[in-house]
């Protein structure tokens, strides 16, 4: 898990939302509308950043400056 599951539930709870129709509690027509070209999109500060992203990318996309030694681990990508 890229946040673990502290910021993972923070994310799952007030931020994520779901595009797959499948998917729980599923907002298709809402990604459509914004026009969302895959899984994941992020959408930081108006800009799409579309695939995974690893922690340094989300946090100059985000203009995060607190500490910013991360520990990684590996995510497959499925493009």
């Amino acid at each position: 898990m890229l946040f673990g599951k502290e910021a993972y539930q923070i994310i799952s709870d007030s931020i994520k939302i779901e595009c797959d129709s499948k998917g729980l509690n599923a907002k298709p027509d809402l990604c459509k509308a914004a026009k969302v070209p895959g899984f994941p999109t992020w959408v930081i500060n108006g800009k799409q950043y579309s695939g995974v992203q690893n922690l340094n990318q989300l946090s100059l996309a985000s203009g995060y400056k607190g500490n910013s030694n991360f520990k990684y681990v590996h995510v497959p990508r499925f493009f």
